[in-house]
C-alpha cells in the first residue's frame, strides 16, 4: 500500500476528509481549531499520513500524536479523533492575495489521484465557511 507523510493538520466535517497544508506558522492548527470548534473532528496535526486504497487516499495520524492538537498560547491538548477518513478536499493555507474567482483546474494531486484544492487565508474569520461550502459543491458533484 502507498502512503505518503505530509506536513499538515487534518479534520473530518460531515464524513470527509479535509487535509490543511501550509507553511510552518500559518495556522494550520488554528484553523483546525476553529474547525472542531465548527462540529469537525480532529485526524492529526502536525503530520498526516496519506495512505493509497485503490482510487482514493485515507487519512491517519501517526501513532504518536493520536488525539493531540497544538493551541498556541495554550499548548499541546487533547482532543476527540478518528481516523481511516476518505479525503475529500485539499486546503492551502496562504497569507498572498489569492484570486477572487479560483482557476478552473484547482486540483492537488496525491499519490497520483487529483483533490479538490482550496487556496485562502486561514486566518480570516469567513475560513470556516468557505471550507463548508467547497465541501458542499463537492458533494453535490458526486
Amino acid at each position: 500500500m502507498e502512503f505518503k507523510r505530509v506536513h499538515s493538520s487534518a479534520v473530518v466535517l460531515d464524513d470527509n476528509g479535509v487535509l490543511i497544508m501550509g507553511d510552518s506558522g500559518s495556522g494550520k492548527s488554528d484553523l483546525a481549531l476553529r474547525l472542531i470548534d465548527n462540529g469537525a473532528t480532529l485526524i492529526s496535526d502536525d503530520v498526516c499520513i496519506c495512505k493509497k486504497k485503490f482510487n482514493d487516499i485515507y487519512l491517519f495520524c501517526p501513532p504518536e500524536t493520536k488525539g493531540l492538537l497544538e493551541v498556541r498560547d495554550i499548548g499541546v491538548v487533547t482532543v476527540p479523533f478518528v481516523e481511516q477518513i476518505k479525503l475529500r478536499l485539499v486546503v492551502k493555507l496562504t497569507v498572498s492575495r489569492t484570486n477572487r474567482l479560483p482557476d478552473k483546474d484547482n486540483y492537488f494531486k496525491i499519490l497520483g489521484i487529483k483533490y479538490p484544492l482550496l487556496k485562502i487565508d486561514g486566518r480570516n474569520s469567513s475560513s470556516v465557511i468557505k471550507i463548508k461550502v467547497k465541501l458542499n459543491e463537492i458533494r453535490e458533484e458526486i
